[in-house]
């Protein structure tokens, strides 16, 4: 059963677990994931990191088990997306990712699909210090989180600081998938 647990005090950030059944998170982990088309991730050219096309028959399968969560995601959250989209990730040796915000995308989700163990999940930070640490998510198969970056009701932008510092070890990739939500 899917759990959606908030873990900050202003209800932007939420952890996900077991978000989808057995046999969809099966053939996630048995996918050949080196062998899908894939091309650099906007803006990210450089990075460590594929970004599995749509092209592929095996990724919109894949991507309509998670699509299909929306209503779910809404009930447990209190909110109303319409509509959400997204991508894979496969994230190589080497890979990390900086402190920073997604302050352009309003609402997304991450989750972990293939993972070299418990500790490259993602840290959210109070603010851009790395001594901030506000909440670490472990990474295994099926977890996530959810971060609300929409404009709060006073119009401002609330900042949700993130990082993924512990570098994606030989012989090891990291599969992710990140819909956002509109």
């Amino acid at each position: 059963m899917t759990r959606f647990t908030t873990v900050d005090d202003r209800a932007r950030l939420w952890a996900v677990d077991d978000l989808l059944p057995p046999e969809q998170v099966q053939e996630i982990a048995t996918t050949d994931w080196m062998d899908l088309a894939w091309s650099p991730s906007s803006g990210q050219e450089t990075w460590a990191r594929r970004q599995i096309t749509w092209d592929d028959d095996t990724a919109q399968r894949l991507g309509g088990y998670i699509s299909a969560q929306l209503p779910q995601i809404n009930a447990a959250l209190g909110t109303n997306f319409a509509r959400c989209g997204g991508h894979f990730w496969v994230d190589q040796p080497g890979f990390t990712v900086s402190l920073h915000t997604d302050g352009h995308v309003p609402n997304a989700m991450q989750m972990y699909w293939i993972m070299p163990g418990p500790e490259w999940g993602t840290a959210f930070y109070r603010y851009k210090q790395r001594d901030s640490l506000m909440y670490q998510t472990i990474s295994r198969p099926n977890t996530g989180y959810i971060m609300l970056n929409h404009l709060a009701s006073d119009g401002h932008q609330p900042l949700l600081w993130h990082a993924m510092l512990n570098p994606v070890p030989e012989g090891s990739i990291r599969v992710t998938s990140y819909w956002r939500f509109e």
